[in-house]
């Protein structure tokens, strides 16, 4: 350890509060910081794995608001429009259309249990097309009086596959053909049947949600998305990469707003660091008198002082990287309750290379905020400072 080093950690050790509560602040905006940009780059890579295990290359609703088509297709909203699925036969009959199918999203009261279900009607035998991804225990219902239960359904019931399913006031009796495994998602939370008999349950013959399409050629999507929308009426196309774009969109004024938080918290870090910097040197000013009489120059000095900031904020930084990793559950907790949509998943994932840049960033403020306190000490006249 040099002595100029080992002078600047004896006296931020002086004044160890002090000391400890300047870091604090620093560290705290480091940790903001860290937390907002791994958050976003969670987000994104959350949101792109989500769209890929859809299975589906675009969604035809009834025309309105694309962000309740990205709620329809990332998580399952209740959309209250329906087509009539008379359009699957102009859909399927289209060139290049490889699979449809009608989805139908709704809410079923369930008083024996003392909740609401949420039902998901589509056609059962193309589940394993449309979530490729999903592992199920049992199997695929074959039979319309068959049901398929998402894990956290089962879980909470203690439902196991061929278990017996009612409802109230509906005559039918269903067999738990089987149950999915847990995805951390939305699909957790539905009760899957035949789209046929969600229909007779909702008492809506023809309805359907949305209905789901893949291509055989994504290079043709546009050709075909246009020539539907030129032949059947009313409805509303949207790509995966729509619904991609809709949902970033509605998700970026709440990562502005928290990138404007941490970038004041660096801000009124560095201000910290100033202060205390500053404050010190003030109450070091005959000692640093003294040194400047015995030999130091102007640039030892400054060195010195820009060294104490140099560790409050390296010091602060690594610190709040470790606690925004350490916090990061509860993190993620509270962003999913205020946020409109948040992908499955761990979105805050510890990257050295992150981490690195806003250690870095802070250090750069920091040493900026030094400036000022290191130029002021050395400029002390040593023997006005000897004299007091």
């Amino acid at each position: 350890m040099s002595g100029m080093f080992k002078l600047s950690v004896q006296n931020l050790l002086r004044h160890r509060t002090r000391s400890f509560l300047t870091m604090l602040g620093i560290a705290a905006a480091v940790g903001v910081l860290f937390s907002v940009f791994s958050f976003n780059r969670g987000f994104e890579h959350g949101l792109a794995r989500e769209m890929q295990a859809t299975g589906l290359h675009f969604m035809v609703v009834p025309s309105g608001c694309a962000h309740e088509v990205a709620a329809l297709v990332l998580h399952g909203a209740v959309i209250p429009k329906y087509l009539d699925t008379g359009v699957m036969e102009a859909i399927r009959a289209a060139d290049g259309i490889s699979l449809a199918t009608p989805i139908l999203v709704a809410q079923l009261p369930n008083p024996d249990r003392q909740r609401i279900d949420l039902i998901y009607g589509v056609e059962t035998d193309l589940l394993p097309e449309i979530k490729p991804e999903w592992q199920i225990t049992g199997t695929i219902p074959g039979d319309p009086h068959e049901i398929l239960l998402g894990y956290n359904v089962a879980e909470h019931a203690g439902i196991q596959p061929g278990a017996q399913f009612r409802y109230p006031n509906v005559d039918t009796v269903f067999t738990v053909s089987g149950i999915v495994g847990q995805t951390n998602s939305q699909d957790d939370a539905f009760v899957y049947m035949p789209i046929a008999t969600a229909q007779r349950l909702l008492d809506n013959p023809t309805g359907a949600t949305a209905i789901g399409a893949k291509v055989d050629s994504p290079e043709r999507m546009g050709t075909i998305i246009n020539e539907l929308e030129a032949v059947i009426p009313g409805i509303q196309i949207v790509t995966m990469g729509q619904v991609m774009n809709s949902v970033a969109n509605v998700a970026a004024s709440a990562k502005s707003l928290s990138l404007a938080i941490a970038l004041v918290a660096v801000v009124i870090g560095a201000v910290g660091v100033m202060n205390s910097i500053l404050m010190a040197v003030f109450e070091r000013s005959q000692e640093i008198g003294m040194m400047r009489a015995i030999g130091a120059s102007r640039w030892n000095v400054f060195q010195i002082i820009l060294k104490e900031t140099t560790i409050l904020t390296i010091v602060g930084g690594v610190t709040g990287i470790g606690v925004a990793m350490l916090g990061a559950r509860l993190i993620e907790t509270f962003v999913r309750r205020i946020m409109p949509y948040v992908p499955s998943g761990d979105m805050l994932r510890f990257d050295p290379g992150l981490a690195l840049a806003c250690v870095a960033f802070a250090m750069a403020v920091g040493l900026m905020a030094g400036l000022y306190p290191a130029w002021k000490a050395s400029r002390i006249n040593p023997i006005e400072a000897i004299r007091g």
